[in-house]
């Protein structure tokens, strides 16, 4: 029954597309969907209109390290990402419920050894593998004021991320706020578990989420393909919460999150055998647009900030992390889809950790600074390349590895 599942969410999409793609025979045509493989002969948007809505996104990186790090190297890593959301009020006349069914295939390899970093350079690296992922129901009701999700999710569905986040290719930045998944407490995609979101939205610039997520030494197990459906004595519970605002500052959107993530798990300690049963980190995010080509415009500068933060440096890698970054919109005549970014983020490492590795011999690593440049250009709707530089400062928190000039080229298509 699995595998039927998980062989549904990763082919259903590609075998709706073979057998429609012929239709696009007109190249500038085909420049202006949505989707490489287009309308289907108009059925994508029927069976939309019937409740049925399939997905399909594959995104690819490489990169190589051409100076400093530990060595010389060069990789790519890709990752498939499918499924299909099913508007259960269509189909079956249950008012506002939702069905959610989604896989993943993540293949190839990552340069990090040869960079030596604590973070990858290559966000699409971890469980390289095949994945049931999503498999959830959400009830909404007085208007989507109220929304209610469970099943087999992950927190990073809904925490600790914003939009901009996702056009890095580090994972400093990229996804999450990287501090709040490190130390293996906060649950992440491509590995799902069991878990409940609690939604409220009052009114257009204010909104609470409540999540739990189960924790278990299994869950980041790449060989149970996401089909690890158990709980067992020794799970322990990932308690989230999340509070958002959100403004118009002279007619430029701009927003800010404060979160918190409450774990009752044993956590292993640094430099000793204790256990930290117990943990709390904090964290809080901004972003706020500058300018603006015209009212109203999505195009001109946008500048975003994160900072993550735990006192318990006893069992968390990194306890406190800053992100920066700025983003412009369409920087060019005539491509208004375009995206110049910058970012960077300083890891301050857990002196725990630095005791640890002292011990054996690795150097007293304190921090790791990464900075990262690049240039999305938005080929047509449904795809874009990003060619990208990144600068790693004390990879691995020490000086005992030279600063590494990390070069990649991101693609992505929409199906």
């Amino acid at each position: 029954m699995i595998k039927t599942l998980l062989s549904l969410v990763l082919v259903s999409t590609s075998l709706f597309a073979a057998n429609t793609l012929h239709a696009n025979t007109d190249s500038e045509g085909r420049l202006n969907e949505e989707y490489l493989t287009g309308n289907w002969h108009a059925q994508r948007a029927t069976l939309e209109e019937e409740g049925y809505r399939y997905f399909a996104y594959y995104n690819t990186i490489a990169s190589s390290n051409v100076s400093g790090g530990i060595d010389s190297g060069s990789d790519f890593a890709g990752d498939l990402f499918a499924g299909m959301q099913l508007d259960l009020d269509k189909i079956f006349g249950w008012e506002d419920w939702t069905f959610n069914l989604s896989g993943i295939e993540r293949h190839g390899n990552s340069i990090d050894d040869h960079v030596g970093g604590i973070y990858s350079v290559m966000q699409l690296v971890g469980g390289q593998s095949s994945f049931l992922y999503g498999l959830s129901l959400e009830k909404t009701w007085a208007n989507e004021k109220y929304a209610f999700k469970f099943g087999r999710i992950t927190a990073t569905d809904d925490f600790a991320g914003s939009p901009f986040y996702g056009y890095y290719l580090s994972n400093s930045i990229n996804g999450q706020i990287r501090a709040v998944l490190f130390d293996g407490v906060m649950t992440s995609y491509p590995f799902a578990v069991w878990g409940a979101r609690f939604q409220y939205t009052p009114s257009d610039n204010f909104r609470v989420r409540i999540g739990a997520y189960q924790l278990t030494e299994k869950m980041w197990n790449s060989e149970e393909h996401g089909t690890d459906f158990g709980s067992r004595g020794s799970d322990g519970l990932s308690l989230m919460t999340q509070l958002d605002w959100g403004w118009s500052w002279g007619g430029k959107p701009g927003h800010f999150s404060f979160g918190m993530n409450n774990v009752h798990f044993d956590m292993p300690n640094f430099n000793s055998d204790g256990v930290t049963e117990n943990f709390i980190r904090y964290y809080v995010q901004l972003d706020q647009q500058i300018t603006q080509e015209t009212d109203a415009s999505e195009q001109g500068l946008y500048l975003f900030g994160t900072l993550a933060y735990t006192d318990q440096e006893e069992a968390a890698l990194v306890p406190m992390q800053s992100s920066f970054g700025a983003q412009y919109v369409g920087p060019f005549r005539g491509r208004a889809k375009d995206r110049l970014i910058f970012g960077t983020t300083y890891g301050d490492l857990s002196d725990d950790y630095a005791d640890e590795q002292q011990a054996v011999g690795a150097g007293h690593p304190d921090y790791e600074w990464i900075f990262e440049l690049g240039y999305r250009v938005q080929l047509t709707k449904y795809a874009y390349i990003q060619p990208d530089i990144q600068y790693v400062v004390q990879p691995g928190g020490t000086s005992d590895i030279d600063n590494a000039t990390v070069v990649g080229v991101q693609l992505g298509v929409s199906f």
